[in-house]
């Protein structure tokens, strides 16, 4: 007796530290990343600088994946990857991410060549707002928004199961606002402009500041100065020399949300990131600031969640574009539509 095939997807996130890959069987209704069955294995492994070595890194890891399954059955249908960009989501290419430094890399050909399947690429915050759409806590919202604070600053937006990612694959670009804040310290942003929301709020340009104001890596009083954005946010709990820091970060937030409840007027924002994930008060703060500045109807409806699928969001989004890959190898990337929105 023939056995019917066990289809599944390969979903990826290349983060500008780790990189995640997970093989999720078909049809991709829900979330658990690592289902009772067995079936959603996720690995991890460091993102290597070397693009060759990063991609070889992620398909020995779908390869594994796919042998946990077992030998008999199992079918790889399609890849779907994440990214940090600029990147050009119809040729699958990270055309410059400062965050990995990788400059005209193709990302999905490189996979769907190597596993021998049709491939996705996207941003990775795009792909963060399509799993909080379809799989998490934008469930029932028309428009979705997402903020991911993490290494850097990103924005993607979903309308009805779409990403909308504009003309030219940079709408959402979020962290390069001008955050406004101004003074004499204005910081640089991985892009090499100064001031933006990244510039202030991004892991590694945190760090940056922190090495500039504290070179001898000492605070004021001797004490050892905080390195790191997760170290910042926590001295600054009960540093008043740290506060400074984590203040106009929550100001550079603000504006990011406050930009988005203006110009979108999204059913809730979803903030996610390792970042957001791991001090919740930054969040809070942030959204607290952006209704202060906002219009009174704005302010009402303005609703800030924290993502509901926590650091997978984005594996999530690479399978659910991953999916409607294999259910049609020729569609349209920028315009694709992913079924499973429930609307409001």
């Amino acid at each position: 007796m023939s056995r019917t095939p066990f289809e599944v997807v390969a979903a990826v996130d290349i983060g500008a530290t780790k990189t995640t890959v997970a093989v999720v069987p078909l049809p991709v209704v829900t979330w658990t990343a690592r289902s009772p069955d067995g079936s959603v294995r996720v690995r991890t492994a460091p993102t290597d600088r070397d693009p060759d070595v990063a991609l070889a890194t992620v398909v020995s890891a779908v390869r594994a994946g796919l042998a946990d399954l077992g030998p008999a059955g199992v079918v790889l249908r399609a890849v779907g990857c994440a990214a940090p960009g600029p990147l050009d989501p119809e040729l699958g290419v990270v055309i410059h991410s400062p965050n990995l430094g990788w400059r005209d890399v193709p990302v999905g050909p490189s996979l769907g060549d190597a596993l021998g399947v049709p491939w996705s690429l996207d941003d990775d915050a795009n792909l963060g707002a399509l799993g909080e759409a379809i799989l998490g806590a934008g469930r029932g919202a028309r428009t979705v928004a997402y903020l991911t604070v993490s290494s850097g600053i990103g924005g993607g937006i979903v309308r009805d199961g779409v990403r909308l990612v504009g003309d030219h694959a940079l709408a959402g670009e979020i962290g390069h606002l001008d955050a406004g804040i101004g003074g004499t310290d204005v910081p640089r942003c991985s892009c090499g402009r100064r001031g933006h929301i990244e510039a202030y709020a991004g892991g590694v340009c945190l760090a940056a500041r922190a090495a500039r104001r504290w070179p001898r890596g000492r605070l004021s009083d001797g004490r050892a100065a905080p390195r790191d954005a997760d170290a910042i946010l926590r001295a600054a709990r009960h540093e008043s020399e740290v506060r400074p820091l984590a203040r106009d970060a929550e100001t550079a937030l603000a504006t990011a949300i406050g930009a988005f409840a203006a110009v979108l007027d999204p059913g809730v924002v979803v903030v996610g990131g390792a970042i957001a994930l791991a001090h919740p008060a930054l969040t809070r703060r942030a959204a607290a600031i952006a209704a202060r500045r906002a219009i009174p109807e704005t302010a009402a409806s303005l609703r800030v969640v924290h993502a509901m699928l926590g650091a997978e969001c984005v594996l999530a989004g690479s399978a659910l574009m991953a999916a409607a890959v294999a259910a049609d190898p020729s569609h349209h990337q920028r315009r694709s539509k992913v079924k499973g929105v429930r609307h409001a």
